[in-house]
């Protein structure tokens, strides 16, 4: 089970926790890549990094190939509570080190050997298919995911949405939904984004507000009433030009899809389509 196939796994950290302490609570072991190129070449090198508490669990090193054929030293340790520790504090999909340096990537954890999930770090949230739970713990893991999402303050929000929208066809829910997840491409061709992503359809404000009136919670919605056109969504400065992009991207805001509301959008959404199974 591929880990973007997880419902709301990308959208909600408490579904991400909810991943992570099922799989967690399962496996015996944990792996790690030293990348060649960059990372860590003796399991002594972490004393005097946050990290350090995870030596006393080290078991093993060799050197070999990891997910996305990256080469290195592969760090085998025994998974404790140190080690679950700092797993939960990053995720599954974890790097240990910090903003400058790479240390460990590439988790794979096992239980008596066997495999039950892997990643590659660095790719996970720009490629399909990299990072993978075992299909043994499919069923656990999405009971788990569920209990989850239905104990989240949202849920019964969303779930009042849904009950609005039964009478709408599933062809017309799909491509409205998908209008709205637009609109972070909406907002970057508005404002002139140096590069953008073309929507799925062509869509003007005015519409688009329409729309999400019966799709959005109310104070996500309200944001809406106010504004004239995608522009006002995004008030701060962004690259125009390559060498913006290249030379000055600190003073410019990133991507729409960056933005803390188009977040709130993506997540409200994903929930609505969980609950309506579309």
């Amino acid at each position: 089970m591929y880990i973007e196939d997880i419902p709301c796994y990308m959208l909600f950290g408490e579904v991400e926790q909810s991943v992570t302490n099922t799989v967690l609570a399962v496996c015996d072991a944990a792996e790690f890549l030293g990348s060649d190129m960059y990372g860590l070449k003796d399991i002594y090198d972490l004393y005097g990094t946050k990290y350090e508490d995870i030596i006393p669990a080290f078991l093993y090193c060799r050197h070999g190939e990891s997910d996305g054929g990256m080469w290195g030293n592969l760090f085998r340790f025994q998974l404790t509570e140190p080690l679950k520790k700092h797993i939960l504090e990053e995720s599954l999909i974890c790097i240990f080190g910090d903003e400058k340096t790479v240390l460990l990537e590439n988790l794979a954890l096992f239980q008596d050997d066997k495999c039950l999930f892997s990643c590659v770090s660095h790719e996970v949230f720009s490629l399909y298919h990299m990072a993978e739970v075992d299909d043994s713990l499919k069923d656990v893991v999405l009971s788990a995911v569920n209990d989850t999402i239905k104990k989240m303050p949202l849920y019964g929000q969303m779930q009042k949405i849904a009950a609005g929208l039964q009478h709408k066809a599933k062809s017309e829910l799909k491509k409205e939904m998908r209008i709205l997840l637009d609109l972070c491409w909406y907002v970057d061709a508005a404002v002139h984004y140096f590069v953008y992503t073309e929507p799925s359809c062509p869509c003007d404000f005015l519409k688009f507000r329409q729309i999400a009136k019966s799709y959005l919670t109310e104070e996500t919605y309200s944001v809406l009433i106010s504004l004239n056109n995608f522009a006002d969504l995004q008030p701060l400065p962004v690259p125009k030009t390559a060498d913006d992009v290249i030379y000055n991207r600190e003073k410019f805001a990133p991507q729409y899809l960056q933005s803390e509301y188009y977040k709130q959008v993506a997540r409200e959404l994903g929930l609505l389509e969980y609950i309506m199974r579309l």
